[in-house]
Formats: C-alpha cells, sequence, structure tokens
C-alpha cells in the first residue's frame, strides 16, 4: 500500500518539476537566456540578504529599514551572497519546497477512496486527475518563478491542511505538521490564520492548554522581531506590511479598519477571484454548524475562521500568490470530506474542483511574460545604473537596482518599502520630492512619471518603453530618467547615449 503511495507522490513531485522547468525553458526564449523572476520584489530580499551577510539589516549599509514582509526569508537567501550563484537562491529553495508540496499533496489524495480497489487504497485514474488538478490550484509552478516565499507558504498550509484531516478521521496530529503551523507565520505574518486553525483543532483534541501553548510559540518570534525593529528606530511591523496595508494613510485607527473591511467586502462581492474562499468559507461554516463532536466543530470552525480573515483583512490576486494560501488548506480538507460520501460521483469532483483552476491558469500564462518585462525594464536599469551611472539614484522599484550594485551608491526608495520617511509621505509631492532628492543627493530618478507630482526642476532625459503586447497590470509601461540637479544634466545625457546603443530589442528609447 505505501508504495503506491510513494507512486502518486512522486508523481506529482516529477509533474511539478516539469511544469516549473517549461515555465523556466519560457522565460529564458522570452529573454534571450537571461534568467529573471516574474516581479521586482524578490530582488528585495535578496539585496537585504547581501547585508545581512555582512550583519546589517536594510537596503543601504548606511541606514537600518524593513523591506521585507517575512521575517525569516531573507536570511534563508543569506547563502552565496555576493557570488554569481546568489541570484539563483530563491529559485532553489522554491523548487525544493515545490517537490515536497507536490509529494504531501500526492501522498495525501493517494489516502481517498476515489475509484480502483473496493478499499480505496490503490490510486486509480481519478485519483491522478484530482492530483494535478490540486497542483495546478496551488500555483506551485507560477510562484516558484515569481520568487518569493509563497511556495514555502503554500508548503506550509498543505503541511497544515494535512494535520487537520489526520485529526478529522480520527488519527493523531503529526508533530511534523504542529511544528509547521508553529514556524509559519515567520515566512508571511498572514499565516497566523493557519496556525490558528490548526490550534482550534488542537483544542477539539487535546484541550485548549496544547492549543495555547503552540498559538504562543508561534507569536514569540513576531513579538522578537517588532522589538528587534524597534530597537533600531522602526515600526514594529515591517514597512512593507504597513505600505500594503495603507497603514500610513489619514484617518485614525477606526476608520482605517472600517475602509479596510469596507473595501473588501465590496471586492469579496464583485472580484471573482474572491468567489473560490467564499465558496469554501461557506462551506466550513455550514459545517461546523452541523457537526455533533467537539473535535469536528473545532476544527471546521478553525477552517471557516481562516476563511473569514482572507475575505475580510486578507490580500488577493497578483499572480495568485496572497490567497492560494488559504485556497490550497481549505480545498484538500473539503475534498477530504467529500470524497467519504459514499457513492459520490467523480465527476462532481473534478467540475467543483475545475472551479478552483482559473485563477492559477491565468497566473501561470501571464509568469513568461512579466519575467520578460522584469527583463525589458527593470533588469535595464539596474544594467544602467551599475554599469554607466556613477551617484545616487531615487526610484519607485528598489529591487533590480539594489541587488549587486556598485559600492556606495545610495538608493532613494520614494514608495516606502525602504523608508519610514517616503511611507508615511502619503502624497508624494513636488516639493517633497525635490527636497528628498536634495538632501540624499540622489542626481539621477528613475520613476513612473503618472505615480507622483515630478518638480518643475526635474529635467527628463529619456523615456524607456516595453514596444511589446507582453505586460502585466501590475507595472507601468514606461520609466522616465529624470535629472534632478541640473550640475549632472550634461554626465547623465553622456551615461544615457553610451546606455542606448545597449539596449535590446522590444523596448522603445526616446532620449531628449
Amino acid at each position: 500500500m505505501e508504495s503506491h503511495f510513494r507512486t502518486l507522490a512522486a508523481f506529482c513531485s516529477a509533474l511539478y518539476l516539469l511544469l516549473t522547468a517549461t515555465l523556466i525553458a519560457c522565460v529564458l526564449v522570452k529573454t534571450g537566456g537571461h534568467f529573471t523572476y516574474a516581479l521586482d520584489d524578490p530582488y528585495i530580499h535578496l539585496a537585504l540578504a547581501e547585508n545581512l551577510a555582512h550583519g546589517h539589516y536594510g537596503i543601504n549599509p548606511t541606514e537600518f529599514s524593513s523591506p521585507s514582509s517575512s521575517i525569516l526569508w531573507p536570511f534563508m537567501l543569506v547563502p552565496f551572497a555576493g557570488t554569481d550563484l546568489h541570484v539563483f537562491c530563491p529559485l532553489a529553495w522554491n523548487l525544493l519546497f515545490g517537490v515536497l508540496a507536490s509529494y504531501i499533496i500526492g501522498n495525501t489524495v493517494a489516502k481517498w477512496p476515489l475509484g480502483g480497489r473496493a478499499d480505496g487504497l490503490i490510486p486509480s485514474r481519478q485519483h491522478y486527475v484530482v492530483a494535478v488538478l490540486l497542483i495546478l490550484t496551488a500555483n506551485l509552478a507560477s510562484l516558484t518563478i515569481v520568487g518569493m516565499e509563497h511556495v514555502l507558504q503554500v508548503l506550509f498550509a498543505i503541511s497544515c491542511a494535512y494535520g487537520v484531516i489526520e485529526a478529522v478521521h480520527g488519527r493523531n496530529l503529526p508533530t511534523w505538521c504542529l511544528a509547521a503551523a508553529i514556524l509559519a507565520p515567520t515566512i508571511r505574518y498572514e499565516n497566523l490564520s493557519l496556525t490558528l486553525a490548526v490550534c482550534c483543532t488542537l483544542a477539539g483534541l487535546r484541550g485548549w492548554k496544547t492549543a495555547i501553548a503552540a498559538f504562543g510559540l508561534s507569536l514569540a518570534p513576531l513579538a522578537a522581531f517588532s522589538l528587534f525593529l524597534k530597537s533600531k528606530g522602526m515600526p514594529a511591523l515591517p514597512m512593507s506590511v504597513l505600505v500594503k496595508g495603507n497603514a500610513f494613510a489619514s484617518g485614525g485607527p477606526g476608520a482605517k479598519i472600517f475602509s479596510l473591511l469596507e473595501t473588501s467586502l465590496r471586492a469579496d462581492l464583485t472580484s471573482p477571484e474572491h468567489y473560490a474562499t467564499i465558496v469554501l468559507f461557506i462551506f466550513f461554516v455550514s459545517l461546523t454548524i452541523k457537526s455533533r463532536t467537539k473535535l469536528h466543530r473545532f476544527a471546521y470552525g478553525g477552517a471557516a475562521s481562516l476563511g473569514l480573515l482572507q475575505l475580510t483583512i486578507g490580500r488577493f490576486g497578483w499572480f495568485y500568490r496572497y490567497e492560494v494560501y488559504a485556497v490550497i488548506f481549505l480545498l484538500m480538507i473539503a475534498l477530504s470530506i467529500i470524497t467519504q460520501i459514499p457513492r459520490i460521483r467523480f465527476a462532481y469532483i473534478g467540475v467543483g474542483l475545475a472551479f478552483f483552476t482559473p485563477s492559477s491558469f491565468a497566473a501561470t500564462f501571464l509568469t513568461p511574460s512579466s519575467s520578460h518585462a522584469v527583463y525589458l525594464q527593470q533588469y535595464q536599469m539596474r544594467r544602467f545604473v551599475t554599469g554607466f551611472y556613477y551617484g545616487n539614484y531615487a526610484v519607485n522599484d528598489i529591487g533590480l537596482v539594489s541587488f549587486q550594485r556598485r559600492p556606495g551608491a545610495y538608493v532613494l526608495d520614494l514608495l516606502g518599502l525602504a523608508s519610514a520617511e517616503a511611507a508615511s509621505q502619503t502624497t508624494k509631492t513636488a516639493p517633497w520630492l525635490q527636497d528628498t532628492a536634495r538632501r540624499h543627493n540622489a542626481d539621477l530618478a528613475i520613476v513612473y512619471a503618472d505615480w507622483f507630482d515630478i518638480p518643475e526642476t526635474w529635467i527628463p532625459m529619456a523615456q524607456l518603453c516595453i514596444d511589446t503586447n507582453e505586460w502585466t497590470r501590475r507595472n507601468q509601461r514606461c520609466v522616465v530618467f529624470y535629472s534632478t540637479d541640473t550640475r549632472s544634466h550634461q554626465a547623465i545625457k553622456s551615461d544615457l547615449s553610451r546606455f542606448a546603443a545597449t539596449l535590446p530589442s522590444g523596448l522603445a528609447y526616446t532620449q531628449y
């Protein structure tokens, strides 16, 4: 029996690797052999890891900052810092975690009675179909190329789901599943909802003391990290969390919470990408109400609470990377229950699973194009500031332009992920931009012009536009190079002229 489980699990891991290898090949074809991640954000973590290797937490060696929304992930990227292999560190970790996640999916699905032998212990074609659909729903291949910590987040979600499934079916909750639930928040703060769901199952299984102890252990590293940030004069939460959570918007805490809930409710009712989570939330609410045992009420209630938290304060979209952990966690538990229904038609399961795949399909098909766009825009910006320009610079995308940059160059973050000053300046006025560029000696600014109130004293030098239909809604098509100080105007113009001759095809470049 175990060999059949391993067969399906190995198939799932091989399928994941095949899908990922296909995406990597597509990226390399589009970029002419230059591997780039599908977002600029992974390079923020890599740049932070470069400084961590020297004992400093921040993007610029001269100041502390907290640009990463993950506590643990940047530390995992420290190996090979300062070498040519460093850029592949996120890819290597994601491949490992993707294989493990796929393996657990296959091992879990193999236990479900979906056909084959009467006892349901030998995987059948139905098992393979369900496992394939779950891997696609988990978006593992696309998230691997995105290059962030989300593959590890999905691995933790799948591990937690496995533990809950074992418990609700009368088996012990494995220790490694509990460990995953405790560690998960160190990867992303929203994983506290995973910890809460597992702790609810623990409360129904062993009692409140064990559940409270486990939840307390999950909070300890978060509290320690907040104390570290405060000791460095920074807010208790990372700037990326605060900026993306609109913490610096006008109004008091009550107004901000009300605005957040109102926005989430409106999106839940109107955005198709929210519907999968809504369906799963309703499913677990109904199970909680109908449950007759303490264990089931607590386990299903914990799952429902995770769905509610994701719908009210969670983020959605953007490569299907924000909600995927919640969807795969809830979906695996739901399927483990549905497949136990006598004489359940497999067609219903297949059709139901297909409902959860459109977002992952869209993200997968978008990945090579987005990597190409990062290569055409942010990678070319990096080439300019590392090989042609020799001063400080201001940007709104701080990833690639900060990674492996020229020693001594200061990166002025105008958006706020690496700057509390910029984050608190919710309206990027022309006087503020002019003043902050002057104070940081940033003679060059490379920005999306429509994101800011550009000062009249800034001189547009060139515009770099992606001249292709392949683009993502997340980014802008054109960046503008500005000289922020007239004394540097001629030098920057000369640098841009040399840079223009080296640009790849697929770009429309205009020098003024």
